[in-house]
């Protein structure tokens, strides 16, 4: 396995989505705003916007994807749904979809 700072996602059948790895700085911003406190010290979950914003700052190309509007561009980011990039973060970063075999 070769390791590169891009990761590709797939979205739907056809759309393809590149990422870039994100900056320690980009990163680490990103899991400040993902969780909040809020008042009485009660935790507040913004996951989905966090990721949300973290795929508007890493997203290097997109291919194949279309909304009511026509193909959508990189420079149009904003017509891609929340849930759509946060999903796409959390497949290229958080989840552990790979199989990670380690030998001593």
């Amino acid at each position: 396995m070769r390791f590169t700072n891009e990761v590709e996602i797939k979205i739907g059948d056809d759309g393809l989505c590149v990422l870039r790895e994100p900056t320690n700085a980009e990163w680490n911003s990103y899991k400040s705003e993902a969780i909040n406190v809020g008042r009485h010290n009660r935790l507040k979950d913004n996951s989905e916007t966090a990721r949300a914003g973290l795929f508007d700052k890493v997203c290097t190309k997109i291919s194949n994807l279309s909304d009511e509007k026509g193909e959508i561009p990189i420079s149009e980011l904003h017509r891609i749904p929340v849930r759509v990039k946060s999903q796409c973060i959390f497949q290229a970063f958080e989840s552990v979809s790979e199989e990670i075999n380690l030998k001593n």
